[in-house]
Formats: C-alpha cells, structure tokens, sequence
C-alpha cells in the first residue's frame, strides 16, 4: 500500500463498468467507463483551430497558423478503435486478480513482492500461469502512427488515480522508451525516472544511486509496480533491443514474462516489424500463449480510407486560392507520400508554406502537383529509400528501412524559408538629387550610416540636408554632420543591435558577405581574399579628395 504525503491528485470515483468483476474491483471502477466504437472515434480525433478570417493575416504569420496541422490533426479509423479496444482490456485485466476489497489481495502482494526480491529475474517464470495480464505488440513503419495513436490512447485514462480508503496512489499506465542500446540498466533507469515523475517523487536516486546490481533494479521495477498498481507498461522504440549485447535481449524478454506471468502487468511493446518479428516469437513462447496478438500497422491503403483521410485534410488550407481536390492532386499525394500519414500531412504543411511565401500576388498562393512534388524533393530526400521500398512493395527492402530516422518539424515553426528557392528582396529605393556626383555620394552615405544600425527614414532626410546646406561637402564630412546631428537629435537613442556569438567552427557556413566566412576559406592573407573579391574600401579616392 502507498502512504502518499499529499493527495492532490485526483480521487478515486467508482463507476458501475457493465460487468461485476469490474464494477467490484476498486482498481477497475476507478477508471473511466468503457467506450463503444464510435465514442472511441470522437474521443480520438483532433482537428485544428481554423478561422477564414486568418487568411488575411501577414504571410509569416499564416505559415505559424499552418503548423497547427502537425499538432492537432489526428483522423480515428478502424486501427484505431482497435487498438483502443485491446488497451482497454489490457489495464483492466492486470487488475483482476489485484482486488483491494478482497481479503486474499494483502496476502498476495506480500508473497508476490517476496517472489519478485528473490526470485532470479534473468530465467523464466511459469508458476503463475493463472495471471489475467497479458502483452501485445505494435508493429509499423516509421510515421504510420503508432505511437500518436497509442499515446492518444493513453491520454484517455488518468495519470494517477488517489485511492483515500486504501491510501493508494494508482498508476493505469505508464509509457517508457527502450533505450537506445537495449540495455536492461538502462530501462529500469527510464521507468525510475518516467514513474519518479509521474509522481512528483525522485525514484532516480532512490533506486539508481550507488551502482546497484541489475537483479536489484529490476526488483525494484517490479517492486514499484505492485506498490502504485500500475496496470500496462507500454515500452515504445523496441527495435532498439537489436543493439543489445550479447544476451542483453534475452534478459529484457525474461523480465517482462516476469512483470506479466508474476507481478501481473500488462506489457505492449512497440516498434518496427523486423525487430518485433525477432522478439515477439520468443515473447509469446515465454508467455505460452499469444497474449493478445499483435497489430501490423501499415500505412493507408489507397481506399476509401485515403479518400476519408485526405477529405478531413483539405479544408485546412490557409491560402488565398483553395483549389478543389482533383484527381491528379491524390495521385500525386499518394505517390509521394504511399500513403504515410505523418508524410501526407507534413507534405501538405510545407507545400502550402512554400505557395504563400513564393507568391507575387495572392491568386498564385494554390496548391498544385508540380509544387508538392518539388517541395518533397526538397523536404523529404532522407525517406526517399523508405518510400522507394514501400512503392516496390519489396518486405526484404521495406525491413531494411524501416529504422530510418524520420524527420520531424518543429512543433513552433514550420522552417519552410531556408530550403526556399531564392527569390529577391525588394531594394531600397536611391534618392535623386539632381547632380550625379551629388547623387551618388549622398546614396553611399546613407548606405554607410544605415549599416551602422540607424534607420533609413532617419539617414536620408540628415543626408539631403547636409547636402542642402554645402553641396561640395566629401563624404566623410557628410557622414561627421549626419552622425552629430543624430546624437543631438533630443529624444532619439539608437538601439544597438546586440551580438550574436558564433563559434569559429561555424564560420564556413555563413554567408558569402560576412569576413569570418572569409577568413575561415581563404587560401592566402586575408588581404588578398579581400582584394579578389572586390569588397576593399576604396581609399585612394576619399584621400585624393
């Protein structure tokens, strides 16, 4: 039993679950009641804030309103509902044989808590073939949603759930990344620090500290599980267990049988199908039954479940001509995409961030299959050998992809503007005084004085009158008048931009006009790389002067 210091937590509220077992299980009716198909479809999708009065906001602004799609657009189908269904019976039948109200369950969580500090954890363990809990895996390519659904899922359920009468803190589900390595120490470290704050309690250096054993950290895992009745530990990126050491996959696959056969929690794993292919065999041997199966997740089929999928996404556009999904539009779409959820809807993100920011007029910010195929050139280069196996339908290559990093866009920002193809600014307009060589001097002044930071509305009118004043002045006394009569100018501060470091080895990325870049590429002196490129203050003629 827990004793939690405080109870800000929510309370537990028993609600009648439909089924006896259920409802008289403290540890079940606490959680919410279970949904049908089609309450799970409303619960699950996401839809994005859209207004038609944002189209007429600034170009750079609207391209910060696009990237709501990749945060909150999320359509419910069949896979789905699915994978809710198998969840839900999943947590709540890890808690069936963990009954609070039954006189046996004090009882059980003793010899069980005994077992599990004394058992060895690294073996096999079959003498509790009468647990209810029972495992599943979730196999998919990168990006087809696996883990946006599971999580989705998940954030149906309380966090934490606080039981007054039992003096319980208890935990549905918790979520843990394999680590990258597939080490055992490490996992048990991220479930430390995953369950640590959940609950606002520093179980990292409780358990981890002092170097302890393997067999130690893991007891302590199970341990955690039966004192905050944690239901299904979902471990997501399981493909990372190919990397383990030697034997390494084989004592990770012993203790999670243990946390399912013993402690009795429900374990997901998730990942790519040829590292859960290796594992899930051993897994359900170990388990001498098939758990709940698995669920292969593909990408969309090009079906009526595309047809659905690109229906609810084309509304949201936040430009100024919406063109009608047309045929080529979907083919397009597909064949770029083959049909990956997380690719169609970045895709259509950063096509419509490139059509508004390359437009000259409103009327040319339009979608079309010539942008969406040079914007994935551009964009999407490093799953091009995924999308090449998805399309050859070849499972030997599509396995060989399928640990590919995908790329991810920032949440905030849609970075759409670095890859743009160049299009030119709009200068700034030269004033015309009448005289060439007056003309000509008073430009270059201003140049000079706006490059130190003032601006031009404020440089041309002290240039022109300077001129005004003495038409044969040089440009250095120009500048000397402009610049005093700036600071005497009552009110006005010149705010200096301030400066931004950048490391020397980051010089040879900067652009072409900046010296660093200079100095970091030259082949000679500096002199010399300044002089081959033209960019070396005429003196002669200001001293001739």
């Amino acid at each position: 039993m827990n004793n939690p210091q405080n109870t800000r937590f929510p309370e537990a509220e028993y609600k009648n679950q439909g089924l006896p077992e259920y409802s008289e299980n403290p540890l079940i009716s606490a959680l919410p009641q279970i949904m049908s198909p089609i309450e799970v479809a409303k619960a699950l999708s996401k839809r994005p804030h859209y207004q038609a009065e944002e189209l007429n906001l600034p170009c750079h602004i609207r391209t910060h309103a696009i990237n709501r799609l990749t945060r909150d657009f999320f359509v419910s189908q069949t896979n789905h509902i699915l994978i809710e269904q198998k969840l839900s019976k999943l947590i709540r039948c890890s808690y069936l044989n963990r009954n609070p109200e039954k006189a046996t369950f004090k009882r059980k969580l003793n010899s069980i808590r005994d077992l599990v500090q004394k058992e060895d954890l690294t073996t096999y363990i079959h003498d509790q073939a009468d647990s209810p809990a029972s495992s599943m895996t979730i196999a998919g390519i990168s990006g087809a949603g696996k883990s946006t659904t599971t999580n989705l899922v998940l954030n149906t359920y309380p966090r934490v759930i606080y039981h007054p009468k039992y003096h319980m803190l208890q935990v549905p589900w918790l979520k843990v990344d394999c680590p990258h390595d597939g080490s055992l120490s490490d996992f048990c470290l991220s479930f430390f620090i995953a369950l640590g704050r959940r609950l606002n309690i520093d179980y990292r250096a409780k358990y981890a500290s002092g170097r302890p054993t393997i067999g130690k950290m893991m007891a302590d895992v199970a341990d955690l599980c039966l004192i905050h009745a944690v239901g299904l530990v979902v471990i997501d990126e399981f493909q990372h267990m190919s990397l383990a050491k030697s034997g390494g996959e084989k004592k990770m696959i012993n203790f999670l049988v243990t946390l399912v056969n013993v402690v009795e929690v429900s374990v997901i794993l998730i990942g790519t199908p040829k590292a859960l292919r290796l594992f899930a065999s051993e897994f359900r041997q170990a388990r001498r039954a098939s758990g709940d199966g698995s669920v292969v997740w593909d990408r969309l089929p090009k079906d009526e479940s595309w047809e659905d999928f690109l229906e609810e996404l084309w509304p949201y556009q936040w430009l100024h001509k919406i063109v009608e999904r047309s045929e080529p539009l979907n083919n397009k779409l597909y064949e770029l995409s083959q049909g990956v959820p997380d690719i169609v809807v970045k895709l259509f993100c950063l096509a419509q961030s490139r059509a508004i920011l390359l437009a000259d007029i409103p009327q040319e910010e339009a979608l079309s299959p010539e942008l969406l195929t040079q914007v994935f050139e551009d964009e999407f280069s490093i799953v091009k050998p995924m999308l090449d196996a998805l399309r050859s339908g070849n499972r030997r290559k599509i396995e060989d992809c399928n640990d590919l990093i995908f790329p991810k866009l920032e949440s905030n920002m849609i970075n759409a503007v670095n890859q743009l193809i160049a299009k030119p600014l709009e200068k700034a307009k030269s004033i015309e005084l009448g005289d060439p060589t007056e003309t000509s001097i008073a430009n270059t002044a201003i140049e000079t004085i706006t490059s130190m930071g003032i601006a031009r509305d404020i440089a041309q009118p002290l240039i022109t009158d300077a001129l005004a004043k003495d038409p044969g002045l040089k440009l250095i006394q120009i500048i000397q008048l402009a610049t005093t009569a700036l600071t005497d100018t009552k009110g006005l501060k010149v705010k200096k931009p301030k400066p931004e470091y950048t490391s020397r080895k980051s010089w040879p990325q900067l652009s072409k006009n900046d010296l660093r870049k200079l100095y970091a590429s030259k082949s000679g002196s500096m002199y010399e790389s300044v002089v081959e490129q033209g960019i070396n203050y005429p003196i002669e003629g200001l001293l001739a002067g």
